[in-house]
């Protein structure tokens, strides 16, 4: 069986589309992950996928003083990638972007790679490994057109999201009002976090509220209407449980809530950012299909105020929604096949 390696991690955002490929492709290739220490190590080793450790490093926007160093770094870090790579002798190198697929993309000497770019804007890993892609796959099409060898095919989105049901029992919810969910992100955040709970008592004048914390983080006690939860590893069900969702937008996330017709208000992550969170969300808001709160005008009030604007007007997002092809799941799984049966058959 022909071999796949993938590579990305260090946030959900690199990991998770990475394993919506891997259930799509996981009978027909051995499919194989390199990357850090980060999540995508345990997200593996839950679901089974082989997973070879590889020294990464992370450029610091926060801390430029500190990335003197890098380039000197990743020389060893792919290093350790090339002896993963000798290790697994695999036909294709797809990489998600991020700081843990690098060193894959750079070690890959003569295995054809191709990358995937999220958002509006590409990432720094991805401008650095377009030269050893055979293609920059890129899920907006004004990404795509920025690189010679740039194909616009969407976001790769685990299958299993359109199969979800509505479990407002499990929640503690007894169904009588719509259901407000408030994502932070797989980190969680904190500015997100502190305005749901300062606003709460409005929102549950009109929602039921679940209320995603992040890992290690805590929201308000538990009470009638409202479900605190550190983390859900079952979004299928919570997507198809929630009227209304508000989330950062990280461009998987938004794809997801597009793709399932979820009404969406978006609150980007700005600081510490490269800013591509704020694109991704002024791009589907000048399309007509999310709003958008910024953090800088967020206030308990004005969370009110925009939750139920969406819930009043939801049926004109759904139907904008519905105009939008955002998954990319199928095409991509197709340039991949076609990137491998292109290979000689001694590669094979």
């Amino acid at each position: 069986m022909q071999t796949i390696v993938f590579a990305g991690g260090g946030t959900a955002g690199h990991v998770m589309p990475n394993i919506a490929l891997i259930n799509e492709l996981k009978s027909e290739y051995n499919c194989v992950y390199v990357g850090g220490d980060g999540m995508e190590k345990n997200i593996c080793r839950e679901r089974g996928i082989p997973f070879y450790s590889i020294k990464t490093v992370k450029f610091r926007r926060d801390a430029m003083l500190k990335n003197i160093a890098v380039p000197f770094k990743l020389t060893s870090c792919v290093k350790s990638a090339k002896t993963a790579l000798a290790e697994i002798n695999p036909q294709l190198v797809f990489s998600k972007g991020g700081y843990a697929a690098l060193p894959a993309v750079l070690a890959a000497k003569n295995i054809p790679v191709l990358s995937h770019e999220s958002d509006f804007s590409a990432g720094l890993a991805t401008k650095l490994a377009k030269r050893k892609s055979k293609y920059v796959l890129c899920a907006f099409e004004d990404c795509a057109h920025k690189f010679k060898n740039g194909l616009y095919v969407g976001t790769p989105l685990n299958q299993e999201l359109y199969r979800g049901a509505s479990k407002k029992a499990a929640y503690g919810l007894n169904g009588n009002k719509p259901v407000l969910a408030v994502i932070g992100g797989s980190s969680g955040a904190t500015a997100i976090n502190d305005c749901t709970v300062a606003a709460l008592p409005e929102l549950l004048k009109t929602f039921d509220v679940i209320h995603v914390t992040g890992k290690n983080k805590s929201g308000a006690p538990k009470q009638a209407g409202y479900c605190p939860v550190e983390f859900e590893n079952n979004m299928k069900d919570l997507y198809a449980t929630c009227d209304v969702i508000i989330t950062r937008a990280g461009a998987n996330a938004l794809a997801e809530c597009i793709a399932l017709k979820v009404p969406t208000v978006a609150i980007p992550l700005e600081k510490a950012s490269r800013g591509d969170q704020l694109q991704n969300a002024e791009h589907f808001k000048n399309k007509g299909a999310i709003k958008l709160l910024r953090e800088t005008d967020m206030t308990a009030d004005s969370l009110v105020a925009t939750a139920r604007d969406m819930y009043k007007n939801k049926f004109k997002y759904v139907s904008t929604m519905s105009g939008i092809a955002v998954d990319g799941t199928a095409r991509i799984c197709k340039i991949i096949r076609e990137t491998i049966a292109q290979q000689p058959s001694q590669n094979a």
